[in-house]
């Protein structure tokens, strides 16, 4: 709503009855926060040692001010980008189609239209992710995901300039929201704080803000001034049979005043707006277990291990003296050529130190690499190992797609997590807003016999290296049917395989593009006329064949019926 600033004056109309109890949403805010709060320490100290430009979490630093105070060996702040770098690239990699839409119903797959239909979708898709920020916000969600162990973005879209439609990702930083799981484990309600300042307020929310919020936005000194809101999303459990307004959407919208906790705006969503991912969840509990919370033992004694090295080498370069009362003359001066009087030779000399840190065995190179191995630094970027000059082109690729599917675990929850309801809310919003291709008449026909459920495979390089497997099974089969096909001169042994599955199946493993593939009843057809052609081919040569021979046969019975006639004549 378009809300001039000049003219905006207190409301004198009430608002409309909201159906939200803002009391019990409040509430539950309070008591979700409650229920974060033995997650946040932890947190703050993954802040403090692993990712310093995050937000903070239980202390609150002014924007300026050093972060780094708690770092003394900052080689490990690398890994948390490097592991989001890693798996930017191989998941969703923005230069490279890292994903294809395919539908439940392989009937409809096999046919060379639909395929076509679905290419062009995937293309829209990738489009709008091309044009928005997503890649952007991706990479942060990934070093949340692995600092933190839970990471979270909101996708929501609104019109463009040239009247398409633009997609908006938001990665929300770690401890600004709280979630909740449903009865299946999945995440389905977030809240979050949000902050804006009264003009903001006013321009974000219109005749909904409070009463409170109009007078300081009509005041100066308090317009620009940020304060609290609190945005909350959560399946709607009042819905109207029939109606299909906003306020009647699967999920509830709706933002709640910091201050009064009154209701200033309430909507609603098709999908749920927010994919939020754990790396590996543990029992009874929303948020996730990270690499972070792993490494951040050694993170701690590695930089305790270099601040300890950094006093002792200050007490090694400038060591605290010793003197006899009265024994200089003067102040003791530690400049490099200064001039002390004393009394005698010994009356100034460096305390002598008895401990023997030394005996203390910590390897801090080892603590590193400790650190880069719960971050999957080397096995992400597939480096061999130190003497791969000794092993084959053979053995290095094993071995690099053997460390790529140390990455597997947490690839299956990006699927399920991430990437699954990602596809579901971009399609959602491309579809509503008609920025997709009409289908075709099949894809109609089933989606009104139920049976038209699309499903997202994903091509890019982590998903295409777990299923590897699969491609070289159907190799290791096929040249092993060969090797008997030769050895025994049978090639009925071809028909235990379905080639033109098998033929499908590691096309759609290895991500060719379908559009290369030819519909199923397009290569029925084409196998006929090439059949007919044949069988014409072997008709047109018998008849040849036959008129040879009529043609080798042909004097000797002329020269039979002329043999034939000769005596009847005489």
């Amino acid at each position: 709503m378009a809300v001039a600033l000049a003219d905006y004056t207190p409301r004198a109309m009430p608002r409309a009855p909201s159906k939200v109890d803002y009391e019990q949403t409040w509430r539950r805010w309070e008591a979700l926060k409650s229920q974060r709060s033995q997650w946040e320490f932890d947190w703050q100290d993954i802040v403090r040692y692993l990712v310093p430009g995050a937000n903070d979490i239980t202390e609150m630093r002014s924007p300026g001010e050093s972060r780094t105070e708690y770092i003394f060996d900052s080689r490990v702040l690398t890994h948390p980008n490097t592991l989001a770098a890693n798996m930017q690239g191989a998941v969703t990699n923005p230069a490279i189609q890292w994903f294809r839409l395919k539908f439940r119903l392989e009937e409809l797959n096999g046919m060379q239209h639909v395929n076509q239909w679905l290419q062009a979708c995937d293309e829209t898709m990738l489009a709008v992710y091309n044009a928005s920020n997503f890649y952007q916000a991706s990479h942060t969600y990934y070093v949340n995901l692995g600092a933190f162990g839970t990471a979270a973005m909101f996708v929501s879209a609104r019109q463009g300039r040239d009247g398409g439609i633009q997609l908006q990702c938001k990665t929300l930083p770690t401890g600004s929201y709280c979630i909740a799981e449903n009865s299946d484990g999945r995440v389905d309600t977030l809240f979050r704080e949000c902050w804006f300042s009264p003009r903001q307020a006013v321009q974000k929310f219109g005749e909904g803000c409070t009463r409170q919020c109009i007078e300081r936005y009509s005041e100066a000194g308090t317009r620009d001034v940020p304060e609290r809101y609190v945005h909350a999303v959560y399946p709607r459990t009042d819905r109207q049979a029939g109606k299909i307004d906003n306020r009647n959407m699967p999920w509830v919208d709706c933002y709640l005043d910091g201050q009064t906790h009154e209701v200033v705006k309430e909507s609603g969503f098709e999908e749920f707006p927010f994919m939020v991912s754990r790396w590996e969840t543990l029992s009874n509990a929303p948020y996730g277990f990270g690499p972070g919370h792993l490494a951040l033992p050694d993170v701690r004694v590695l930089n305790t291990l270099t601040e300890l090295n950094l006093e002792q080498l200050v007490l090694w370069a400038r060591p605290p003296l010793q003197m006899l009362r009265e024994g200089v003359i003067g102040n003791v001066s530690l400049e490099p050529y200064a001039l002390n009087v004393v009394s005698a030779m010994d009356n100034v000399k460096p305390l002598d130190f008895t401990g023997r840190p030394d005996l203390v065995q910590i390897d801090k190179q080892d603590l590193r690499q400790s650190i880069r191995d719960i971050f999957f630094v080397d096995a992400l970027q597939g480096l061999p190992p130190p003497d791969a000059s000794k092993m084959t082109a053979f053995e290095v690729s094993a071995r690099i797609e053997q460390m790529q599917r140390l990455m597997g675990p947490a690839f299956t929850r990006l699927l399920s997590e991430l990437l699954d309801p990602l596809a579901d809310r971009v399609f959602g919003l491309l579809l509503r807003a008609r920025a997709l291709p009409y289908p075709p008449q099949e894809v109609l026909l089933a989606a009104k016999q139920h049976a038209g459920q699309l499903d997202v495979d994903y091509v890019g390089p982590l998903a295409r290296a777990q299923r590897g497997v699969d491609m070289r099974a159907i190799g290791d089969l096929v040249n092993a049917g060969l090797q008997m096909a030769q050895a025994t001169q049978d090639m009925t042994i071809w028909d235990n395989l379905d080639l033109d599955a098998a033929f499908r199946h590691v096309s759609g493993v290895s991500g060719t593009p379908r559009g290369l593939v030819r519909d199923l009843r397009d290569v029925v057809i084409l196998r006929q006329v090439r059949q007919q052609q044949q069988q014409q081919l072997q008709e047109a040569e018998a008849r040849r064949e036959d008129a040879a021979a009529i043609g080798r046969v042909a004097p000797g019975v002329a020269a039979l019926q002329q043999a034939q006639q000769l005596p009847l004549a005489a």
